[in-house]
């Protein structure tokens, strides 16, 4: 092969592959959804299936995957490299707005269909588990029955994936992580041969590739900025932390008010290390407010 492959998690070239081949996209759902039998995914309708100019160019765009599922279903696919360290409100937010975008022209509550949200990462999410798919639903805390079927977030993190694959989406995610050519032949699944046929196709594609490298150009500046912005955010919040700690005396013991600076900075993602070397507190009396 002469030419190098482009990676299939920028979200244009996965936008390429999965926003316009049905069969392709059908059994990838399928594959996640894990619905019986008889009620497997048949059929789906495109519901954003153009890349326009300003969607390549606008490096907050979002080029992801939106449908509507024979049973009425709607769905969205990301697909995130970076971790934005605001992923979980963003989740919440695009499922807001997958749900309210159904009700149009006086249409009535009981019209709204479920609204399925699939995250693929290219980074680990959830630091307390090893398996590399979260689903999420809206649970009664007491008798763990789910509330409502309308709400469902799935989340897949490709550094988790297993070494071997077992199953149809084991063998997804070790496509989305760059497998071969000689890999994807021997699971013998036609749709994800014909997912890296597509690859293939893009890959040797001129105008494909400058767009994507646009497009990969735009995130690459698109997360420095966001780094930089993180840098400076966390130094201006070190020295104000460690100044008002000063003037606050935190030597001498925990208060309400050393309390709430403490969860401040846990909420905005300082290591209880950090927040010890700020605070002058102990670790240990760190982690027992963390626990509270």
């Amino acid at each position: 092969m002469e030419f190098e492959l482009l990676d299939i998690k920028n979200d244009y070239v996965f936008k390429r592959i999965f926003g316009e081949k049905e069969d392709i996209l059908i059994h990838f759902l399928n594959s996640v959804l894990n619905y019986p039998e008889d009620e497997k995914i048949i059929s789906l309708t495109y519901l954003n299936t153009e890349i326009n100019k300003d969607q390549e160019d606008d490096k907050e765009n979002r080029l992801d995957v939106l449908a509507k599922l024979n049973n009425e279903s709607f769905v969205n696919i990301e697909i995130q490299v970076q971790n934005t360290y605001e992923y979980e409100k963003r989740c919440l937010y695009y499922w807001a707005k997958l749900y309210e975008q159904q009700l149009t022209n006086g249409k009535k509550y009981k019209t709204l269909k479920p609204a399925i949200c699939i995250h693929i990462l290219n980074f680990n999410f959830f630091k307390d588990k090893d398996y590399f798919m979260t689903k999420i639903k809206p649970l009664d805390t007491e008798t763990r029955k789910v509330f409502s079927q309308d709400f469902q977030l799935y989340f897949l993190e490709v550094p988790k994936i297993p070494d071997k694959y077992y199953n149809e989406l084991d063998k997804w995610m070790h496509f989305f992580k760059g497998a071969s050519k000689e890999t994807v032949m021997a699971m013998q699944t036609p749709e994800i041969e014909k997912a890296f046929n597509t690859l293939e196709y893009i890959s040797q594609d001129p105008i494909a590739r400058a767009k994507y490298e646009a497009r990969r150009k735009y995130e690459l500046d698109y997360n420095t900025d966001m780094d930089g912005a993180r840098e400076e955010g966390f130094t201006k919040g070190f020295q104000n932390g460690k100044n008002e700690g000063e003037q606050l005396g935190f030597a001498k013991g925990i208060n309400n008010r050393n309390k709430e600076i403490v969860l401040n900075l846990l909420a905005n993602d300082f290591s209880i290390e950090m927040i010890s070397k700020i605070t002058d507190l102990p670790i240990s009396e760190i982690e027992k407010i963390k626990n509270s």
